[in-house]
């Protein structure tokens, strides 16, 4: 299964993934504790422009990172621990759940403190797993360059 999604992505962009050393520096973190299919997608996307969403890269070398701006956005805006900083869009935050479902929660920048409670005032766009959030991008990426199912 993860063979056809890595086909996908090389025909958009050029493998360039993360180590399993620089992911197990991320996850020495506190709370920072990564889920499996991040992790596997991470060998090959290591952030950037994906799906018209420029994310964080996730790496800690690189500016702007899921660490740093994931234990910034907790002392500025009491993000609750579970939560891993994936991108911060026009007025909008893309975080992902490590410790449940849904994995991925697109919310409004105002809903970010409220997301322990999950007293969130506009209804957030969510996916079950952090696989169904990038092939959804993949998707997006796929349309708007019109790369067909012979395509790939």
């Amino acid at each position: 299964m993860m063979e056809q999604l890595i086909k996908r992505y090389r025909t958009l962009y050029p493998l360039k993934g993360t180590s399993g050393i620089k992911l197990m520096n991320i996850e020495n973190k506190p709370d920072m504790k990564l889920p499996d299919d991040f992790k596997e997608i991470a060998q090959f996307y290591s952030g950037g422009l994906l799906g018209g969403i420029s994310h964080f890269s996730i790496s800690d070398k690189a500016e702007p990172n899921i660490t740093r701006e994931t234990l910034r956005l907790r002392q500025q805006s009491d993000l609750p621990h579970e939560y891993v900083v994936l991108a911060e869009p026009p007025s909008s935050l893309i975080v992902m759940n490590t410790a449940g479902t849904p994995a991925v929660l697109w919310v409004d920048a105002t809903d970010a403190e409220h997301l322990g409670k999950r007293a969130l005032v506009t209804p957030p766009d969510e996916w079950a797993t952090y696989r169904d959030f990038f092939e959804s991008l993949l998707d997006e990426e796929e349309e708007e360059r019109d790369v067909g199912p012979f395509d790939r």
